[in-house]
């Protein structure tokens, strides 16, 4: 008799980032330690001293040491799972309305044969919220995207891939993202937001692209459930059943005005004022509660639903503080100074019209090393910038490189918040996820690189 085959088992997206810790702490004795000095800039910003690398003595993390960065990491990213926590406890409350179930099933029912467009719409609108609003204060309406898509017949991937990628597009090209677009521009003395308008004008060809990947893929599953990418992996749906959908009714009207509500003056607080993580939960808190005034569902309920809800983000939040624990390790052995002083010196080595999107690809290495943002503009731009100026590449062009390189590789990253955000939502292994996803990363890789061969041509 023939010994049964053995099934591959998908790993858990926790034994994925813990695999990543290890390999963090090998490379801390495989790359030299090195720093720049560091002053602060006339805005308070802590930056690097151009020219001013110089190495240092190793200072390799043992392997077996690698969960002592844990808890730090969870320090590290205690304002963005605190803000998961209180916004998933808001939105659990809605989600107990029924409000959200009854309108996606009665709009996949009014779209039928037109389901391509929903999802389409749907992430035009989430690219231009995430214009001003960082994405990752969407990661709690990823339950939301799940719903619209399993009512339409997708899979969860299309449901994390409406919001997701969609914000992706519109937060990565950096029109008007403040923390990454703008510590960038000002490191570099260029007018915060200038050249907003080329990079609105990017988003059209990185949203044309992402659009048909993602419709591709759900037509796909759509007609074919077999062809899902998490076809028979156990997920967490939350109480959705998608062979038992609700209608949307009369009393759901005041909950949606309500979220509505909710939503537009987030967008509000972000354009005109400044969108702290501390300001949307309050948002998400006030939504919840409204949403189960308005339901008039009982107090003892809402306080259930809430903890419910709550609880849905735990998860979530494990994931991102032990992805946090990655960039401390290599922090603690002095790598990420060496990586960027060898890319900067790296650069004038290559033809002038693919200098730029050398350094594109440059940002997207760095931010294995450096996730944040901000963070990375303040380490990177100091040194790209008189590199930049050396080569004949234009500071405008050179913080488009920084936008594309650190936007877009966030969402194949294992130690990115948006991405074990959104997919730590649904309990999506990683490995499924970056299985769809560095397929679409090399079309943004592509597309990217065609925008900044363009800006540099003409000057930008």
């Amino acid at each position: 008799m023939q010994a049964k085959k053995r099934q591959f088992k998908v790993p858990h997206s926790l034994a994925i980032i813990l695999v990543v810790m290890l390999a963090a702490a090998v490379l801390t004795y495989v790359i030299p330690s090195g720093v720049f000095d560091r002053v602060k800039d006339e805005g308070g910003r802590t930056v690097v001293v151009p020219g001013s690398y110089h190495a240092v003595d190793k200072t390799p993390v043992n392997p077996l040491s690698i969960l002592e960065y844990v808890f730090p990491g969870l320090q590290s990213a205690g304002q963005i799972i605190f803000a998961l926590l209180c916004a998933g406890g808001g939105l659990g409350i809605v989600l107990a309305t029924g409000m959200f179930q009854g309108a996606a099933c009665t709009l996949s029912k009014k779209a039928k044969g037109k389901e391509w467009l929903v999802v389409a719409a749907l992430m035009v609108v989430f690219a231009l919220l995430c214009i001003p609003i960082n994405l990752n204060y969407f990661i709690p309406f990823a339950p939301l995207g799940i719903i619209i898509a399993m009512a339409m017949g997708y899979d969860a991937i299309v449901g994390i891939s409406i919001i997701m990628l969609g914000g992706a597009v519109g937060f990565s090209c950096g029109a008007m993202n403040l923390p990454n677009t703008g510590t960038a521009q000002a490191i570099a003395e260029l007018p915060v937001f200038s050249g907003m308008g080329y990079r609105l004008f990017c988003m059209i060809p990185f949203m044309i692209v992402t659009i048909l990947f993602v419709v591709r893929y759900g037509e796909k599953v759509r007609k074919n459930p077999e062809k899902s990418l998490v076809y028979g992996t156990p997920l967490d749906f939350g109480t959705f059943d998608p062979d038992n959908v609700p209608e949307f009714e009369k009393k759901h009207i005041p909950v949606a005005i309500v979220v509505l509500a909710c939503i537009l003056y987030m967008i509000y607080v972000a354009i005109f004022s400044s969108l702290s993580f501390a300001k949307s939960v309050a948002i998400f808190l006030y939504m919840g509660v409204l949403s189960g005034l308005v339901y008039r569902m009982p107090v003892d309920e809402m306080c259930k639903e809430f903890c419910n809800g709550a609880k849905g983000m735990a998860t979530t939040g494990i994931l991102l503080g032990f992805a946090y624990a990655i960039s401390g390790i290599l922090s603690a052995g002095g790598v990420m100074d060496t990586v960027v002083n060898a890319m900067a010196n790296a650069l004038g080595l290559f033809p002038a019209i693919i200098q730029a999107p050398v350094m594109f690809f440059m940002h997207v290495i760095i931010n294995f090393f450096v996730t944040s943002g901000s963070g990375q503009a303040a380490v990177t731009m100091p040194i790209f910038i008189p590199v930049a100026d050396l080569v004949g590449m234009s500071r405008q062009t050179a913080v488009l490189a920084f936008n594309f390189g650190d936007g877009f590789c966030n969402f194949i990253l294992p130690h990115a918040a948006a991405t074990m955000g959104f997919v730590g939502c649904a309990n999506i292994p990683f490995t499924k996820w970056f299985r769809y996803a560095i397929k679409l990363f090399a079309i943004w890789c592509v597309v990217g690189s065609v925008l900044l061969i363009v800006a540099s041509r003409m000057g930008y």
